[in-house]
């Protein structure tokens, strides 16, 4: 058979998918490269219209990854062959490779001799097939391998999204995937564990204790006769879907918080489980994952480790009108005084006001910003400067930030910036420089630049990393004239100079408009009127004296 297989290559580094191209003569093994897609959805749309052989497919890859990718193929009953490539050698990967019926798992650096002894085998496996008639059994024993993947993404379509088949369908798919529909009620259950991103920061660590956690929770509800579905929800979550025949949703609670505890005492893991409200249909149950959603958010005002339930009381908890809870003078006033038991007690009311009014965390984070900008605004007001990279991801502290989860931890990394940031530069800034030194390096890199047009207090403060506002302020004070003001003078004393020290065989070729852009003026007409303003005199009338 010389028929060429079909390629479909997926991967969104362009570079990678030209390196695979060339790495392998492709056409000597039996292949062609049919198609390029750089992402997952792009992927999928070109396999539902055309039918590929092997598709090769990066796991890691924005937006839809290569594994749900994949499932979403198997979902349709795609059965092409995958090789997959990552450059993570994660055992969960794997797994989920071998479970979607990969042909291959190739690790970055793709090895030359290991991609073309896989292409060989496949394509004789591929032919082998193509001889024989696929029967009904194989079939049906790969529907079976792949059903806890297609399960999970069925329960992920029933808890975020409200469901779009008639009820006689979704029961049907629902018993295929063994979720019962004789339950009592169905209820949503979403999961954190507390600070996961601070304390590790190895995804691999992240995925090994989510797994644990997940099995300690499928294994409490279940072993209380509950169905149970276990899967990862949206942002690093936990969802949960449980089937009860309780009358009581107390027990649901009792036993949350008996997970809770057991994930806390055995395995030093704080976790917050938010329940949502039980349905009495699968159709419904979307709305009890919402709610969960929703009370997850008291966890940022009252602290995690607990189990929240929804009621009707949690709406509208937040205030409608919103009150910014800081006097920007008390604290401009503390901050400037170095009063740090005064700025303590500020941290502490703000932060006590958030949890009064239970605030949500983009409310928090408002706050805290508006606290940062009245530290960083008193460095800037006395000359400091604020840390390289202050603000992006590049400092350690900001990055912080990103990761606050309760008021507590935000109240104790508003104390950390003041003591580490602020209360730092104000302290050993007198030490770095004293206002004379910056005006006398101001004016050195006046005199070098100011032909230059476009010279700027800002530029020359950034050249003697010095804050423009503080340069202005003592530059007036110590020169008696404004930067301005002194740039201009400047100029016009060098015109002068020049203009004066021509010797008269140079007077037939000098021009006004030398002696002006020689001193930053490019308008020659801007210049003389200047001129004319300081020494009374235009300088034509200075050349033919």
């Amino acid at each position: 058979m010389n028929t060429k297989l079909r390629v479909l290559l997926v991967d969104d580094e362009y570079y990678f998918r030209k390196l695979l191209i060339n790495l392998i003569d492709w056409e000597a093994l039996g292949y062609i490269i049919e198609e390029e897609a750089e992402n997952g959805s792009q992927a999928l749309e070109l396999a539902r219209q055309e039918q590929y052989d092997l598709i090769v497919a990066d796991i890691n890859m924005p937006g839809m990854t290569g594994l749900d990718f994949v499932e979403a193929l198997r979902s349709s009953y795609i059965e092409t062959k995958v090789i997959f490539i990552t450059s993570y050698d994660i055992f969960e990967f794997a797994q989920a490779a071998i479970t979607l019926g990969a042909s291959y798992y190739l690790l970055k650096p793709v090895d030359e001799d290991e991609l073309s002894r896989a292409l060989t085998e496949i394509r004789e496996e591929f032919l082998q097939e193509m001889q024989s008639t696929l029967d009904v059994k194989y079939l049906k024993e790969q529907v079976e391998r792949t059903k806890p993947l297609l399960r999970d993404h069925f329960v992920r379509q029933l808890l975020l999204y409200e469901p779009s088949d008639r009820p006689e369908t979704l029961n049907q798919h629902a018993q295929f995937y063994d979720i019962p529909l004789n339950a009592r009620g169905y209820v949503a259950f979403v999961v954190e564990i507390d600070e996961l991103g601070v304390r590790y920061s190895e995804e691999q660590e992240r995925q090994l204790w989510r797994f644990a956690v997940k099995n300690i929770l499928k294994d409490t509800f279940e072993s209380s006769g509950a169905y149970c579905a276990v899967i990862d929800g949206e942002d690093n979550k936990i969802a949960i879907l449980v089937g009860h025949n309780k009358d009581q949703d107390k027990e649901l609670m009792d036993l949350c918080d008996q997970a809770r505890s057991f994930i806390d005492q055995r395995m030093h893991l704080g976790v917050t489980l938010a329940i949502g409200q039980t349905y009495e249909s699968l159709s419904q149950v979307h709305l009890s994952y919402t709610e969960a959603l929703y009370v997850l958010r008291v966890k940022f005002t009252k602290g995690g480790n607990r189990v929240i339930a929804y009621s009707q009381d949690h709406e509208g908890s937040e205030d409608a009108v919103f009150s910014l809870p800081i006097d920007r003078t008390e604290w401009i006033t503390a901050i400037r005084n170095k009063n740090r038991e005064a700025l303590a007690e500020k941290i502490e009311e703000v932060c006590s006001k958030l949890v009064s009014i239970q605030a949500s965390k983009e409310i928090a984070v408002f706050v805290l910003m508006e606290c940062v900008s009245l530290g960083s605004a008193v460095i800037l007001e006395r000359g400091g400067t604020l840390p390289s990279g202050w603000m992006t991801d590049r400092h350690p502290l900001f990055r912080q930030m990103h990761c606050l989860e309760t008021i507590s931890g935000l109240q104790q990394w508003l104390q950390l910036f003041f003591n580490q940031i602020v209360f730092a530069e104000l302290d050993n800034y007198l030490a770095r420089f004293k206002g004379s030194d910056i005006v006398s390096k101001a004016v050195a890199y006046i005199e070098e630049h100011f032909a230059v047009e476009s010279l700027t207090l800002q530029q020359t403060a950034r050249s003697i990393c010095a804050n423009p506002s503080y340069l202005s302020h003592i530059f007036k004070r110590e020169t008696g004239k404004s930067f301005t003001e002194y740039l201009s003078d400047l100029r016009l004393d060098r015109a002068m100079e020049m203009l004066r020290e021509v010797p008269p065989e140079g007077l037939v070729s000098l021009k006004i408009v030398d002696v002006s852009q020689s001193v930053g003026y490019s308008d020659p007409y801007y210049f003389s009127k200047c001129f004319k303003r300081k020494f009374q005199i235009v300088p034509s009338k200075v050349i033919q004296t």
